[in-house]
């Protein structure tokens, strides 16, 4: 199935490429012809896809004739051009699969299979030998590929007019001999090629990649084509390609955003009991894209709510994890309870985006962390445990660690709050139930983004795979947001977070 959105990152310049399908639902999903995009989530935090620089000629007639898809019409930052997973299968009129060699050794072009992929909870991947005339007929399970493959997967032409950047992010496995290749692949034209080749045989793990499409930013016509080619001896123990998780973002905005909002240091955060802060200023700076990468400290984020008897710690960490330095660190020490820190700084009005990454780390079964977005705040006084003065009304999305019957994921639930019980305990309307998001490994760092739109319509993404939509008539249209950690049954819960963004 496809959707489109978008969001803001500018990576490293590599030659790119990609490949999609456009199923249409409602003004929220792209159909070859169909211009309308949807705003949302940035790319996700990927390594880039890396391998030898490859040049091809390959005129492709067919996909030459295609009318151009066009770019959107009004301007809005990142955008998702295309998202596709193949759970509604292979859409011939949007994707182009081609045998290069024809009948030589066989056709075998690119298909849908049912295959296992760990980094998500689908069941179908597109399988570069599954198609054509020969390959319709083999089983990944049993089969491998043959010698003189050459199977193209072509997506285009589309516009990037107007976009300052572009970025392709999608999942793979390629699982072939040394000099059998794997690339992704770029043309303006639809006959002269240039992309990333992967030739060292690969070992079948699944990857999440992205490849920065900053070259081709600004095109009228773009062309994508994901390849496997196989030498004079194929490998019948070996499963060639596969791609899955393709989403195409172009960021279409003027890159005019309003200036970042300074956060004033405050006292080191202490160990619980937070001590009583003093009473925040009734005026707030004025509301617009705040971003925080907690490199150097916390300053202004203090613990806001909590239920009566959370015992919690906030912090700094500096330490390098994964990668990663600096970060801000909850910890929940009882079960049972949660604590909700905020800088108590004003957001954007919708339409806005969340981005967070974060951590759970020694994690335990339904440990959860969350984000509080659309949360009111009349100007007193807002400390833990039960405020009146803030966070009565808000939504909260909580991101649940599971590890159960052999298997280790996150899920998702949305949640609107009209208010707490005498515990403190949030009391509102479930927007979005339990949902999976992915597997995650307990030391995995995992972005969340939250697309909130002016007519209640919340959108969820995790590690950049669209989650679930839902809308709020009632919408909660206020500007405070915060971070959040809760125990259930298990208790010494202990996140990181190591960025946040809202533009």
């Amino acid at each position: 199935m496809s959707t489109k959105q978008g969001s803001p990152r500018k990576r490293a310049l590599l030659v790119w490429v990609a490949a999609f399908l456009v199923v249409a639902v409602a003004g929220l999903w792209l159909r070859a012809g169909n211009t309308a995009a949807r705003a949302g989530s940035p790319p996700p935090d990927n390594p880039q896809f890396t391998g030898t620089a490859v040049n091809e000629s390959f005129p492709v007639a067919d996909q030459i004739g295609r009318p151009v898809v066009a770019a959107p019409a009004q301007a809005t930052d990142w955008m998702i051009l295309v998202e596709e997973d193949w759970e509604g299968g292979f859409d011939d009129s949007v994707w182009t699969a081609i045998d290069r060699n024809g009948a030589t050794d066989g056709e075998y072009k690119w298909g849908v299979r049912n295959v296992t992929n760990p980094l998500n909870s689908g069941q179908r991947s597109a399988w570069s030998i599954g198609g054509g005339a020969d390959g319709q007929g083999l089983n990944p399970a049993d089969d491998g590929y043959p010698k003189g493959v050459d199977s193209w997967l072509i997506y285009g032409p589309f516009s990037l007019s107007g976009a300052s950047d572009a970025e392709l992010s999608f999942t793979y496995s390629f699982e072939a001999d040394a000099g059998d290749t794997f690339s992704v692949l770029l043309s303006t034209n639809g006959a002269n090629w240039t992309g990333v080749q992967s030739n060292n045989g690969g070992d079948g793990t699944w990857q999440a990649r992205n490849l920065a499409l900053d070259d081709f930013a600004g095109e009228p016509a773009v062309y994508l084509a994901f390849r496997f080619a196989s030498d004079n001896s194929g490998d019948p123990a070996k499963n060639a390609a596969f791609v899955d998780d393709i989403a195409l973002r172009g960021n279409f905005g003027d890159k005019a955003y309003l200036p970042h909002i300074q956060l004033q240091p405050t006292l080191t955060p202490t160990n619980t009991p937070i001590p009583p802060t003093a009473t925040p200023t009734a005026t707030p700076p004025p509301a617009g894209r705040f971003e925080d990468n907690f490199g150097q400290d916390i300053s202004g984020w203090e613990a806001r709510r909590s239920t009566s008897n959370a015992a919690f710690v906030v912090g700094h960490r500096d330490d390098l994890d994964g990668g990663r330095q600096g970060a801000l660190e909850l910890r929940v020490l009882n079960t049972n309870s949660f604590v909700l820190v905020s800088p108590l700084v004003p957001a954007k009005k919708p339409p806005y985006n969340i981005e967070v990454v974060a951590k759970l780390k020694e994690t335990k079964d339904r440990q959860m962390y969350g984000i509080v977005f659309g949360g009111d705040w009349n100007g007193g006084a807002c400390t833990t445990p039960k405020p009146t003065n803030c966070f009565t009304r808000y939504y909260e999305l909580r991101v649940q660690y599971r590890n159960t019957g052999g298997q280790q994921f996150q899920e998702l639930k949305l949640v609107r709050v009209d208010g707490h019980d005498a515990n403190g305990e949030p009391v509102g309307v479930i927007l979005q139930d339990w949902i999976r998001g992915g597997g995650v490994f307990p030391d995995d760092w995992v972005e969340i983004d939250i697309y909130v739109q002016a007519n209640g319509i919340i959108t969820l993404y995790w590690n950049g795979k669209y989650i679930a939509e839902k809308q709020d008539t009632a919408l909660i249209n206020q500007p405070y947001f915060g971070l959040l950690l809760i125990t259930k049954e298990n208790d010494n819960a202990r996140v990181k977070y190591d960025y946040i963004k809202i533009d």
